[in-house]
C-alpha cells in the first residue's frame, strides 16, 4: 500500500510537531549486543511500534472523541473548539487526521507490526508472535471503530489503491488474528520482548496477562457487531469476556507506557504543556455534572477544580459561567507526564459482561458484573447496586462505562452502539444534527488511494457513519 515515509522508529511526537524519540530507544529497553543484530532489530521495530500506537491512541482523534462524547469541551474557537463543533473535513488539519492515518499504517504501524510477527516468526518466538498479534487486532480495530471500512487486507502490499475492507469483515479477521495470537502465547515458546514490552515487561506472567487482554479485545469486538447481529454476538462476547482480564488490580490491564522524560511524556500531557493549545482544552459539562451528582472520586483523577473549588464542564449548548469550568492546565493525575492510560481493562471487561448478560436476559449476572466494576472505584461508587433491571440496568452499565473510559476512544463506540449517554449534539454551522458517526479519509490518502471516495459520497453514506450503526440517537447526517 504504502509510499513508504518508512519511519521505522515511531516516536511520540507532539500532536502538534514533533518530539524526540532517543530515550525510548535507549537504556535498558534495546538491545545494545552488535553481535545480535536481528533481535536488535525486531527491538527496536517493537518499541517503535508502542510508541507510535501510544500517540495514535492519545493523539488528535482521542481528544476528538472525548469531545464528540461530552467527556471533554473547548474554548477559544480555535482548532480544538472547531472540532469539539464537528467543523471537520478531509483536508483540515485536525479532522481528517492524516498524521493519525499515517501512525496506523506507516512506520510504527501496521508496516512494522508485520515485520516484527515476521521478524518473530523467523526465530521461532511464538510469545513475541502472539504479542505481536495482539497489537495487530488493537490498531486496527481501532481504526476501524474511528473511520469505518479501510485498507486491511491488501494495506501491506505494493498496491498503491488497497481496497477498503468492510468494517465487519475487518472485526471478523481481528478474531482470527486475536484466536492465532492466543495459540502463540499458550504455546509460549521464546523469551518474548522482555524488556522492550512497554507494557508488561519482564513480568514472568506476561503470557498469562496478554492472552487475558486479547480475550477482552475478542469481546470488545464482539459488542461492537451487537447492534447489527444481537444476541450472538452477544453470547460470543460472554464466552471471550468470561476468559478476559479478571484481576481487579489493574496489574493486568492494557496501558500505555509513558515517563516523565520528554519524548516519553504521556500525549495529553505534552499537549496541554506543548503544544501552545493546551488551554482550549476543557471539561466537558454532561460528564462533569453527572460525576458531580454522584460525588464521583475520579473527578480529581480527570479534572483541575474551578475557581471555586469545584468540579464543572462546559459545552456549546448553554451558557457556563467561566469561573465554574474545570480544565486540564493544573495537570491533574491522568495528565500528568507518566500516567498510564488504560486501553483494555478489567472494568472494560466486567462491563461488557454486564451489557451481554443484561442484552441475553440474565440481569442477575449483569448486575454483579456492574457492581464488579463499581467496587473498584472507592466510595461512595462503591456501594453495591441493587434491584436494577431492565432498560434501567443497560443504562447504570453504559454510564459507568462512559466514564471509566475517559481519553479512551472505545466510548465512541459504546455511544454508537447504545445512545448513551443521551447527549444533544453540539450547536455547529455544519449542519450536523447528531453526534458524528465516523472520521473524514484523509484527503492525503483520497489523492493516492482510487477506493477513496470523495468526501460528499462520505457524507451520504450509511448517514455518515460506520456501516451496523444504525441506532436511533445516531439518525442520518447525508449532508450536502
Amino acid at each position: 500500500m504504502y509510499r513508504k515515509t518508512y519511519v521505522a522508529l515511531a516516536c511520540l511526537g507532539l500532536l502538534l510537531g514533533t518530539a524526540g524519540c532517543d530515550t525510548f530507544l535507549t537504556g535498558d529497553k534495546l538491545s545494545t549486543n552488535p553481535n545480535l543484530p536481528t533481535a536488535a532489530s525486531i527491538q527496536q521495530l517493537f518499541v517503535g511500534v508502542q510508541a507510535g500506537q501510544f500517540a495514535f491512541e492519545e493523539g488528535t482523534v482521542a481528544m476528538m472523541m472525548c469531545q464528540w462524547v461530552q467527556a471533554c469541551s473547548a474554548t477559544n474557537g480555535r482548532f480544538v473548539q472547531n472540532a469539539a463543533q464537528y467543523n471537520f473535513g478531509e483536508g483540515s488539519n485536525i479532522a481528517a487526521n492524516g498524521g493519525d492515518w499515517i501512525s496506523v499504517y506507516d512506520g510504527g504501524g501496521l508496516v512494522d507490526i508485520k515485520q516484527v510477527e515476521a521478524d518473530a516468526a523467523a526465530t521461532g518466538d511464538s510469545s513475541w508472535l502472539g504479542i505481536a498479534k495482539i497489537w495487530e487486532a488493537f490498531t486496527m480495530g481501532t481504526a476501524s471503530a474511528m473511520w469505518g471500512d479501510i485498507p486491511y487486507s491488501q494495506a501491506i502490499s505494493s498496491n498503491t489503491s488497497p481496497a477498503l475492507d468492510n468494517r465487519f469483515v475487518i472485526l471478523g479477521n481481528l478474531q482470527t488474528v486475536l484466536t492465532d495470537a492466543i495459540a502463540e502465547l499458550t504455546n509460549g515458546s521464546g523469551a518474548g520482548p522482555g524488556v522492550a514490552d512497554l507494557v508488561f515487561g519482564v513480568d514472568t506472567a506476561f503470557r498469562h496477562k496478554w492472552i487475558k487482554v486479547a480475550w477482552t479485545l475478542k469481546a470488545r469486538y464482539y459488542v461492537e457487531t451487537a447492534e447489527s447481529l444481537g444476541a450472538a454476538a452477544y453470547n460470543n462476547a460472554i464466552t471471550a469476556a468470561t476468559n478476559g482480564i479478571s484481576d481487579a488490580s489493574g496489574a493486568s490491564d492494557f496501558r500505555s507506557f509513558h515517563s516523565t522524560a520528554t519524548s516519553e511524556r504521556n500525549m495529553w500531557a505534552q499537549f496541554q504543556t506543548s503544544s501552545g493549545f493546551g488551554g482550549d482544552l476543557e471539561a466537558g459539562k454532561a460528564l462533569a455534572d453527572y460525576m458531580n451528582a454522584r460525588s464521583d472520586p475520579r473527578r480529581a483523577q480527570y479534572f483541575c477544580q474551578n475557581k471555586g473549588g469545584g468540579y464543572g464542564g462546559d459545552d456549546f449548548n448553554t451558557a457556563v459561567p467561566a469561573d465554574s469550568i474545570s480544565n486540564f492546565l493544573c495537570l491533574p493525575p491522568r495528565f500528568q507526564g507518566d500516567a498510564r492510560i488504560p486501553y483494555v481493562t478489567y472494568v472494560e471487561n466486567e462491563l461488557i459482561l454486564a451489557e451481554a448478560y443484561n442484552q441475553t436476559g440474565n440481569d442477575a449476572l449483569a448486575l454483579t458484573h456492574l457492581n464488579n466494576a463499581r467496587a473498584t472505584v472507592g466510595a461512595p461508587i462503591s456501594t453495591p447496586l441493587v434491584g436494577i433491571t431492565g432498560a434501567a440496568l443497560l443504562d447504570s452499565i453504559m454510564l459507568e462505562k462512559w466514564v471509566s473510559s475517559f481519553q479512551n476512544m472505545e466510548s465512541i463506540s459504546d455511544y454508537r452502539r447504545t445512545c448513551i449517554p443521551a447527549l444533544t449534539p453540539s450547536t455547529n454551522s455544519f449542519n450536523f444534527t447528531h453526534v458524528p458517526g465516523r472520521l473524514y479519509y484523509p484527503q492525503n490518502e483520497r489523492n493516492v488511494n482510487t477506493n477513496v471516495p470523495d468526501a460528499s459520497t462520505q457524507l451520504a453514506t450509511h448517514g455518515f457513519r460506520n456501516a451496523g450503526d444504525v441506532h436511533a440517537c445516531q439518525g442520518s447526517d447525508n449532508l450536502p
